[in-house]
């Protein structure tokens, strides 16, 4: 019987013979190992292309690359931005054997360095022993690392980290390969076949890296203007100062809390670290239509804006002058003798109606609730005039002045309080101009829903609890808790925690608020994110 192929071998004219045969086999096992070597790296490779944070890309680059290549250790530098020049980051780095503190430092590219060297030339290293490198080498190796950890390098090889236009980004250092046979291990040095498995996974990690960092870019980018847009609602409305960071704090930690809880209600709920981000600048984001309402109603802290309440004052004041002028007139009018403690009298009576009169209209321009006997009092102050100053006869208090002060709770007029509840819809189409990543898309229309209520109360749509998302429910949560508890408000003072998730309680019950996603906001204390029991 012959040897696997002998009659086609014969049909050709050619008899390989031992060593042919032997020489085939090896053939066949090497394209095998090509094979596999290039079904893992189309698997590392789309490993590397789902992972677009940089420091969990780092470490799967330096996991596969060791994995791949036997190596015991590997590290990796960045080429990055430095004073005036460019600088290696020693960025990550894994060893199996060994374990220190890990450090990043940055270090001028040189080519005494052989990260430097690769970094600066684009050319691969290969070293069987990095303490017997050629006296002509440029570079040399730091044994620091050695020295501290007891360790031993031997066999190194560096590889550049490149994108497709050839540019290096930067190096892949994997330390000692290492061989078992029988159990024993054996650092022995990479062969070529090695190096142009390093280099096809470098420039996978090439690309890799330099997506993740362009997307790092774009979400730094995304940051500073997500911070410029809340400190222009802060500087728009100075009294609510920090309650959107507060929001987004106390909204993302319920979502954590929903992530730390499988057991739960929400069990089949799991943010993403990109879904949290998306919610947190939702948060951050949910009030930024105010900068589409006035000042004037914004800020707006009592039931008159000051300048009219200053207006009213001075006119009763000037009205009281009026009526004492005219009652002096009058007594000269009727030839009586100037009586002092009778004109004193006049005087004081005169004084005291003033004074009630401003007592009644500084209570009532408060945003309390309005008492039924200050909104009786009310009534005397519709048929006051004053003298202006052209000489017409007019009415003190306008409708609109009356109609403020009549507001039964609060400060704003049901004209105004629509125009407040417009900063939503403002919000919406304004969130909507932005292109928004893919993992950010749904950024408007969480921000839209955070003041709808479950029993389809809320505003501005009036949707109900299906077509409210999760997200928006959290952050009515947040808001409404916040608004209850800040210490800023001047027209206001903070109320206490207990009495404050009380309310919410209530809220909850009579389906404005979510009852589940309060009960984990209580049970995990997500509030002490923002309020913490002394």
């Amino acid at each position: 019987m012959g040897l696997p192929g002998e009659g086609r071998f014969a049909e050709c004219g050619v008899w390989p013979g031992e060593e042919g045969a032997f020489a085939l086999v090896e053939a066949g096992h090497q394209r095998l190992r090509d094979q596999r070597d290039m079904e893992r790296l189309h698997e590392i490779g789309r490993a590397l292309a789902s992972e677009h944070n940089l420091d969990r890309l780092l470490d799967l680059i330096l996991t596969q690359a060791r994995r791949l290549l036997g190596a015991e250790g590997g590290s990796i530098y960045l080429v990055v931005s430095g004073s005036g020049s460019k600088e290696l980051l020693f960025a990550h780095t894994q060893n199996s054997s060994v374990s220190l503190p890990f450090h990043r430092y940055r270090m001028p590219i040189s080519t005494q360095s052989m990260a430097g060297f690769v970094a600066t030339t684009g050319e691969c290293l290969n070293l069987p022993d990095v303490y017997r490198i050629p006296e002509e080498a440029p570079y040399r190796f730091n044994d620091a690392f050695d020295r501290q950890a007891g360790y031993r390098s031997a066999s190194m090889l560096v590889v550049p980290l490149q994108d497709t236009e050839g540019e290096v980004l930067g190096v892949l250092q994997l330390i000692n390969r290492v061989e078992e046979d029988g159990g024993e291990r054996e650092i022995v040095p990479f062969l070529s076949q090695h190096v142009r498995l390093a280099q096809s996974l470098a420039g996978q990690a090439g690309v890799a890296v330099k997506n993740a960092s362009l997307r790092e870019e774009i979400e730094r980018l995304f940051e500073g203007f997500v911070n410029a847009s809340v400190l222009a609602i802060e500087q728009r409305d100075p009294v609510t100062s920090g309650h959107s960071g507060r929001v987004a704090a106390l909204t993302v930690g319920l979502a954590e809390a929903i992530n730390s809880t499988p057991d739960g209600p929400f069990g089949e709920v799991h943010f993403t670290d990109r879904q949290i981000r998306e919610l947190r600048y939702a948060s951050l984001l949910h009030d930024f239509g105010k900068v589409g309402v006035r000042e004037q109603v914004l800020v707006k802290s009592k039931k008159l804006e000051p300048g009219r309440l200053e207006v009213l004052l001075h006119r009763l004041r000037q009205r009281q002058e009026e009526r004492m002028l005219e009652a002096l007139q009058a007594q000269w009018a009727a030839g009586q003798p100037f009586r002092r403690d009778y004109w004193e009298e006049v005087q004081r009576g005169f004084q005291e109606e003033t004074d009630r009169l401003i007592a009644m209209l500084q209570q009532s321009n408060e945003p309390t609730v309005l008492t039924q006997e200050v909104a009786k009092g009310l009534g005397t102050l519709d048929g006051l005039r004053y003298t202006h100053w052209d000489g017409a006869v007019e009415p003190i208090f306008l409708p609109q002045d009356l109609a403020c002060l009549a507001i039964p709770k609060g400060s704003l007029s049901e004209e105004e309080r629509l125009e407040i509840e417009s900063h939503v819809t403002h919000t919406y189409r304004f969130l909507q101009q932005i292109p928004w990543t893919r993992d950010l898309s749904d950024v408007p229309d969480i921000a839209y829903a955070h003041h709808e209520r479950l029993n389809g109360r809320g505003y501005p749509r009036q949707i109900a609890a299906p077509d409210i998302p999760l997200q928006s429910r959290a952050m009515a949560i947040a808001d409404v808790f916040d608004a209850l508890t800040a210490q800023d408000r001047p027209y206001k003072a903070a109320v206490p925690l207990e009495r404050s998730l009380a309310i919410l309680e209530l809220d909850a019950v009579a389906g404005h608020l979510d009852p589940e996603l309060l009960r984990l906001f209580v049970e995990a204390k997500v509030y002490e994110a923002t309020v913490r029991r002394y």
